[in-house]
């Protein structure tokens, strides 16, 4: 046997001297062990979503007739009830078109009188061969054109009623002012959005849903709405 033989028997041998002479490491000790009983009860599951509340009713109030904002009667977020005026486009003005217009119904609807009169006398006259044929076309002529003066004149006046109604901008419904796009004082051209108006009665919930959670959700499941402040 040569030495290297010789030095790896001599380092077997202490090896197993020292593994037989040492002492046996300690057990660890177990953890403890604690028994509960086994009950059943409901869990309550919930799916989280963030979403936006939608006016099932909305409005983007525009204006009827031109004019200057010469009042405005509610800010935004206050509540209105469906009829009330919420601005005036200058209510005045529209008063004086109002009353010349008026005017003009009374000055046709006399001269569609006087014309009638002298038809009755020029007919009258015609048939004492005093007034000529001529003449009495004349006169029918005349009162057709009163007459047709007098309706445009009527038609004008009902357009200046109208006006006197929209500029008394009114809340078609009932809800909130949610924007103001105008200001007072401010001269504002037909067909000019002035403000919004959103109904709160009702209102819609709108959210999305993951995939997963969407396969959980059933109609009729309660829902809870909490709005962020």
């Amino acid at each position: 046997m040569n030495n290297r033989g010789r030095v790896a028997l001599a380092a077997l041998a202490l090896g197993l001297a020292g593994c037989g002479g040492g002492a046996a490491a300690p057990a660890e000790p177990g953890k403890p062990v604690v028994v509960t009983p086994v009950s059943v009860r409901a869990l309550d599951e919930r799916i989280e979503a963030s979403g936006e509340l939608l006016a099932k009713q909305h409005a983007d109030v525009a204006a009827q007739v031109g004019g200057e904002i010469t009042e405005i009667l509610f800010e935004e977020g206050d509540a209105v009830a469906e009829g009330d005026v919420v601005m005036e486009i200058d209510p005045e003005k529209r008063e004086l078109e109002l009353a010349r217009t008026q005017a003009h119904v009374e000055e046709a609807r006399a001269a569609v009188s006087e014309q009638e009169r002298e038809l009755a006398r020029v007919t009258a006259l015609a048939q004492t061969n005093v007034a000529s044929q001529t003449r009495l076309d004349q006169a029918q002529t005349a009162l057709s054109t009163a007459r047709s003066r007098l309706l445009a004149a009527r038609a004008e006046l009902g357009v200046a009623q109208r006006a006197l109604r929209d500029a008394s901008v009114q809340a078609r419904f009932a809800g909130l002012v949610a924007r103001r796009h105008v200001s007072e004082g401010e001269f504002v051209r037909e067909g000019q959005t002035l403000f919004e108006l959103v109904s709160l009665q009702p209102i819609e919930v709108e959210f999305h849903l993951p995939e997963a959670d969407a396969a959980r959700v059933r109609q009729g499941m309660p829902i809870d709405v909490s709005v962020a402040p």
